[in-house]
């Protein structure tokens, strides 16, 4: 039986706060079952007033199931001491079912010190009971979607970053934090690296117990107080130039030289306010004059140290490293100015100094945080190749590659600049997309990012210049990354048979597809999200076309289609010595060579190296499987190649590339020399099965 002291213990007049959370909460005694409190979620979902909450009799309408579903959880709470988790559908409105998460624990309910009238049976002693808590999966999963994307930037970070209570209480940091602070970042007061006599009567507790004491005022001292003002509303934000002591290892203390930024948040949970602090070193961008600890840095380092300091919250700059480069080129002004000025530089920067210490991930000897931005980059600096490994850039992004290489082939492209898109935006989206991604077999986040990379190439190194501008680029990224969007692991005929909303919604018209853009689009238009609002209408509308255009051609159904078109409308024409078609094709031309681009990205496995293609392979066929298991459930007919007592993709890719693929690529490398290497690699996997097919045959005949 688990320790008694483990089970929370909270008093009535508590139970006010969960009010403010987004989930149903409620407290329920043990057998027999009784009401006792409910948040306003839960009576929210229920339809009822908190008295009618209270005066529902649950051990005369409870139906035989949920009395035995009461005895299971007495068990298993107040006998064995174990925590419940369920899962179910519950009411939500009069017609209207959604899936949550229940999660029951014990708690002993402990009456009213305030002297109003308690709520508690008998004499308001303490009562043993049930919390119910129960997550809507829809809430559930964007949170933790978000705590998966913040903790890997907070853990990938070289800069130290901490989260505080407002009363001084640390809630976390990450490895850069403690590396550079050691043990003085328990207290909210050395976020500034203050000294005892600094600190005194920063708190209640510290005036009670000093007595009488004459405050040392420092500019450190001035700098804290400062901000606990400027921090008076969420979302306000306070930034300041300090000189911070820094422990040694032998013993001794440094001085470095740090810009603080602090910005006040609340907790996505309790909705208490916090303190998220970043610091940045500066003691190389800065030049000391006079007296020690006065910063003067220029305008501009000191417009973008900021940005970048306060993009944990959505920035991917971090998680990437670029903010070596913008350290390098920002130390190389500063060396500029101060020569312009007859100054003496500082020292520069090198990559070493700006990418962080080797902070260990654990005592275990854990690859270092340094090796590990080292790798990602390494991996992103291989995204201009053919054969790059998407499944690489997953394990180097933890999970999180679609949204890391757009914003890689966004800067490589250096589109944020070119139609000054918001790049704080662009980022919301980004993760916003990412996390819309089911984690199917094939159809999946990294996929779709496999379709980017293609696509990168593809505009980048394919020999489609002559058809593609600068907007064209930008629309075919973009609708690489959008293409798939909330992808369910069924295709389009599924969708269509069993009339799915997809399909209603879609008239039967490329159910899947049709969704994507839309969906996709819905996240655009959404303020933190929308990173085109500064781009004109006109150019918006244009944009908005090429996408639709380019997404709507990955239906299979399409395929045919758009390889007559590419042989009759672009092959014969650039075949033609007579027909000039120019430096500006008409813009026919232009949506047309992009549908051909993206089609030939979206199955650019078949020319990855052979070992990733099969590994897409396998997947491909266990998606499709699933969905031949679900059309068995439902007494369909199973579709073709999706029964998996039967072979599969994986025994059928010679016939797929010798009547699908290879009829495209062809014609695709016929217009663009350039993508010749993309049909030999076809060819070099198209071997491989044939030998195993013709392998497969020979033993069945032994």
């Amino acid at each position: 039986m688990a320790d008694p002291r483990a089970v929370k213990r909270v008093r009535e007049e508590d139970l006010v706060a969960w009010d403010t959370l987004p989930l149903s909460m409620s407290v329920v005694t043990y057998a027999p079952p009784r009401n006792l409190w409910a948040n306003i979620k839960r009576l929210e979902i229920s339809g009822c007033t908190f008295e009618e909450f209270l005066s529902t009799d649950l051990a005369r309408t409870a139906t035989e199931a949920e009395k035995e579903q009461w005895k299971n959880r007495h068990q298993a709470l107040e006998v064995r001491g174990e925590t419940v988790l369920e899962r179910s559908l519950v009411a939500d409105g009069v017609d209207k079912q959604i899936s949550v998460e229940t999660v029951c624990s014990a708690v002993v309910l402990m009456p009213r010190k305030d002297g109003e009238l308690s709520l508690l049976p008998g004499n308001g002693e303490e009562v043993k009971a049930v919390m119910i808590q129960q997550w809507p999966l829809e809430i559930k999963s964007k949170l933790d979607a978000n705590t998966k994307y913040m903790t890997t930037l907070l853990e990938c970070s070289p800069y130290p970053l901490c989260f505080f209570t407002f009363d001084g209480h640390l809630i976390t940091c990450n490895p850069a934090a403690v590396e550079v602070f050691g043990n003085t970042i328990w207290l909210q007061s050395d976020i500034f690296g203050m000294g005892e006599r600094e600190r005194r009567g920063l708190n209640t507790a510290n005036v009670a117990a000093a007595g009488s004491f004459q405050i040392e005022r420092t500019e450190r001292r001035t700098a804290y107080e400062n901000m606990m003002d400027a921090l008076s509303e969420v979302g306000s934000a306070f930034s300041v130039d300090l000189p911070i002591r820094k422990q040694m290892e032998d013993g001794t203390e440094t001085t470095w030289y740090c810009r603080v930024y602090a910005e006040r948040q609340k907790d996505p949970v309790t909705s208490e306010p916090i303190i998220m602090v970043s610091h940045q070193d500066v003691t190389n961008l800065r030049k000391v004059e006079g007296e020690l600890g006065r910063m003067q840095m220029s305008e501009m380092t000191n417009k973008e140290l900021r940005k970048h300091d306060s993009d944990v919250a959505g920035s991917l700059l971090v998680l990437l490293g670029e903010d070596w480069k913008y350290l390098n080129e920002s130390q190389e002004n500063m060396v500029e100015e101060e020569d312009s000025r007859g100054a003496s530089p500082s020292s520069s920067l090198s990559e070493e100094d700006t990418s962080g210490q080797d902070i260990a991930v654990d005592a275990g000897g854990s690859v270092s945080r340094t090796v590990q931005l080292h790798g990602l980059r390494s991996c992103l600096d291989k995204a201009d190749d053919w054969a790059f490994d998407v499944f690489e850039l997953e394990h180097e992004t933890d999970g999180l590659p679609l949204q890391v290489l757009s914003w890689h082939v966004f800067l490589q492209h250096n589109l944020i600049e070119e139609f000054n898109l918001d790049h704080v935006k662009l980022v919301n989206f980004l993760r916003q997309i990412e996390s819309g991604h089911l984690e199917n077999p094939y159809h999946n986040a990294t996929h779709v990012a496999d379709v980017v990379q293609s696509m990168h190439c593809m505009l980048s190194k394919g020999g489609l210049n002559k058809f593609v501008g600068r907007l064209e680029l930008l629309a075919g990224l973009l609708a690489a990354c959008m293409h798939d969007f909330e992808h369910k692991g069924f295709n389009n005929d599924f969708l269509i048979k069993t009339q799915d909303d997809w399909a209603i919604d879609s008239n039967d018209k490329s159910p899947n597809e049709t969704h994507h853009i839309a969906s996709a689009f819905r996240i655009l238009r959404q303020p933190e999200c929308n990173f085109l609002h500064r781009m004109p209408a006109a150019q918006q509308a244009q944009l908005r076309k090429m996408v639709i255009d380019m997404v709507l051609a990955t239906d299979m159904a399409e395929h045919m289609a758009i390889v007559s078109k590419l042989k009759s409308d672009l092959l014969k024409r650039l075949e033609n010595p007579d027909d000039e078609i120019g430096d500006d094709p008409p813009e026919a031309l232009k949506a047309l060579v992009l549908q051909g681009a993206i089609k030939v990205a979206d199955i650019g496995h078949l020319y990855a190296v052979h070992e990733v293609h099969i590994a897409w392979s396998e997947r491909l066929e266990e998606e499709m499987w699933r969905q031949g298991d679900v059309e068995k459930e439902s007494n369909m007919k199973v579709s073709f190649l999706m029964d998996r007592d039967k072979p599969g993709v994986t025994k059928s890719q010679p016939g797929f590339v010798d009547f699908v693929v290879r009829p495209l690529f062809e014609v695709w490398v016929a217009c663009f020399p350039e993508c010749r290497v993309l049909l030999d690699r076809i060819n070099d996997n198209y071997n491989y099965w044939k030998s195993k097919e013709a392998a497969d045959k020979a033993a069945e005949g032994v």
